[in-house]
């Protein structure tokens, strides 16, 4: 497969889940307000917002599952798969910002989460490398964003 058909076979695939992907993800922004806002019940916008970023996260694993499957490199799908587990990093690392805000959490916490802050973009950047190493012909995230306009 050439590298424009596997755009076009990523792009059917999301075009295809697009609703559900909607319906997941949009709630999580304005959860996240209100949960920063609430001050009696947080815990239950909380978890509502980790209710729908798990959905998402589930959806991001099973996209990234899909690429990695229309390359026959080993190395390459191991890499793609990589790089949708770091995106779905950035969701949990949202949401467990806000409780670590909102149960008042030590300050040892705050450290690990900004040290996950700064090893995430550095990993990803690491996988996507890796996938272009692997497989020349294999689209990373960026090039699907580009091609179609979505996220």
């Amino acid at each position: 497969m050439t590298k424009q058909e596997r755009i076009a076979e990523m792009n059917r695939y999301r075009e295809h889940r697009r609703r559900r992907r909607d319906m997941l993800f949009a709630p999580v922004p304005g959860l996240l307000f209100v949960t920063l806002l609430a001050d009696q019940l947080w815990w239950a916008w909380a978890g509502l917002m980790s209710i729908f970023a798990i959905g998402s996260i589930v959806y991001v694993i099973k996209e990234g599952k899909a690429l990695a499957e229309l390359s026959a490199e080993p190395k390459a799908q191991v890499a793609t798969r990589n790089v949708y587990w770091v995106l779905s990093g950035w969701y949990v690392l949202i949401v467990g910002s806000v409780a670590n805000y909102k149960l008042v959490a030590p300050w040892w916490t705050w450290v690990l989460t900004m040290g996950i802050a700064v090893t995430l973009p550095l990993l990803y950047k690491r996988f996507n490398e890796a996938v272009q190493s692997a497989d020349a012909v294999q689209p990373v995230r960026s090039e699907l964003v580009t091609a179609s306009g979505l996220i």
